[in-house]
């Protein structure tokens, strides 16, 4: 008769138990022997963890953590975007703005200052000028932009985000503008925007937009594109003009199908970083 393992000092009779044996006895408790004082208090105790296990949801395979991070961090970037969405009211209302953006046509769209000068150093100086301290009613002019492409460009500088549905409207003007005014969140969200919209009606458009951005990862998934598509794109009427207004993309183009037919790797430009693989 082996001793209670709880309070080490009654003995365990197995025959004032249900079990048959001391073998049986001890697997149903796991190797443990009780007695009958104890019996009822370890009972108890078993009951509520399984109970408490029955309550924890486990993972069902090994990508939790993964998941579980990926979900903080979108919460964390939902919370964000909502803190930012604050400055969105103040450009959406003109809300205390202090500078009238006036594009190359249409009405200027009131903006603030401070804004500008925080997004890009190009801003910061132009907005410093003493031209731009002169000009009437504090103005600053973005010839580039017509009114809905500014309105859009202005909206990103205060949410930090746009809508794909605007962004494809006016990708070109906004990538444009991010390389001239140097402003890196815009360029790298305009790249990855392009990268995951390219396709054969835009592809020779991204081409454009990676020359004169000098974006060669651009450049390298325009051709790619291009060669990819090039029975739809040679037929598009956008093409011919395409080919006047760009004669240097067209050796680009040139290049890059050659080496798509012949497997090798030859360079799009001048410098040994131009290069472009099939």
């Amino acid at each position: 008769m082996p001793p209670c393992s709880i309070c080490k000092k009654n003995t365990v009779s197995f025959t004032n138990t249900s079990y048959s044996s001391y073998s049986q006895y001890t697997q149903v408790l796991d190797g443990v022997v009780v007695c009958n004082s104890c019996r009822g208090e370890v009972g108890n105790l078993m009951n509520l963890i399984n109970n408490k296990d029955k309550s924890i949801s486990y993972p069902a395979d090994t990508n939790w953590g993964k998941r579980w991070i990926e979900e903080m961090v979108k919460e964390r970037d939902e919370g964000w975007i909502g803190f930012l969405g604050d400055l969105a009211v103040t450009f959406r209302e003109g809300i205390h703005s202090d500078i009238q953006v006036k594009p190359g046509s249409g009405l200027p769209i009131p903006a603030h200052k401070f804004l500008l000068a925080t997004r890009s150093e190009i801003f910061k100086t132009m907005l410093a000028s003493d031209t731009c301290k002169a000009a009437p009613n504090g103005s600053i002019s973005l010839p580039e932009f017509n009114h809905e492409e500014l309105k859009t460009f202005l909206e990103f500088m205060y949410r930090g985000n746009l809508a794909k549905e605007k962004f494809e409207k006016h990708f070109y003007s906004l990538s444009v503008a991010a390389d001239k005014y140097v402003i890196p969140h815009l360029q790298k969200f305009c790249e990855q925007q392009l990268l995951n919209m390219l396709n054969s009606t835009n592809a020779l458009k991204v081409l454009e937009i990676s020359e004169v951005c000098s974006n060669e990862t651009l450049k390298l998934a325009a051709l790619d594109a291009i060669i990819k598509y090039k029975d739809e794109i040679v037929v598009l009427p956008c093409f011919e003009e395409f080919a006047k207004q760009n004669p240097h993309l067209m050796v680009h183009i040139t290049r890059a199908s050659l080496t798509y037919l012949s497997g090798k790797r030859i360079f799009c430009g001048g410098s040994n970083d131009d290069t472009f693989e099939s």
